[in-house]
């Protein structure tokens, strides 16, 4: 008991002598290098450049532009990117903290239902209910399904979309929400949805096949 309350004393006090100082304990600001007309600078992010009598301030953005296989869009720069790249298949993805963005580029004619189908046994079908969903991505109107799943007290829904081409591949995009504990959206999907909405765009020109 004494033990416990030296313990808890020493706590307070640190945190009456460091507490205010939250400097020591925020990252580290990122550097960027920026050149006007030859003239190189090196600035932390957030800090204010004067040149030629003109305030500049150099900032790193909170969006990522994703823009690979026939899509192009933003997303928050804290997202996790990774990608895989195999014979006839290539997938990219963008993983946050609570949602998941998925991007499948797949060299042949595949159906929306056959990935839903393999999906629904990698949650396990006990666990999954599965609807037609139809959502407005930017200016582009989307069939698809949503995989409702609840795993361990956990639920999730998966979104999965096929986006029509002229390049001969099957394409599809994903989205992944771990729900609040109510069962509604998570902040960082509707954040994240709402940057991708305003951002989306399909590039229409013939692309390569993946081989």
């Amino acid at each position: 008991m004494i033990k416990t309350i030296i313990t808890f004393t020493f706590a307070l006090i640190s945190c009456s002598i460091y507490g205010q100082n939250s400097k020591e304990t925020s990252s580290p600001a990122f550097k960027i290098d920026i050149e006007i007309n030859g003239e190189k600078y090196h600035v932390n992010d957030g800090d204010t450049l004067t040149v030629n009598n003109n305030k500049i301030i150099a900032r790193i953005s909170n969006s990522v532009t994703f823009d690979y296989g026939i899509l192009k869009f933003d997303y928050p720069k804290h997202f996790a990117f990774s990608s895989e790249t195999d014979f006839g298949y290539q997938n990219w993805t963008l993983d946050g903290n609570n949602f998941v963005v998925s991007y499948f580029k797949l060299s042949s004619e595949v159906e929306l239902d056959m990935l839903i189908k393999e999906i629904v046994i990698k949650f396990g079908k006990k666990n999954c209910t599965v609807n037609k969903k139809t959502s407005k991505i930017g200016n582009t109107s989307l069939e698809g399904k949503r995989i409702n799943v609840e795993l361990l007290g956990q639920k999730l829904t998966y979104d999965m979309y096929k986006v029509k081409s002229n390049d001969g591949s099957s394409h599809f995009i994903s989205f992944q929400d771990s729900k609040n504990d109510d069962g509604s959206d998570s902040l960082e999907s509707i954040e994240t949805l709402s940057l991708i909405n305003s951002t989306f765009f399909i590039k229409q020109n013939k692309q390569e096949r993946v081989r």
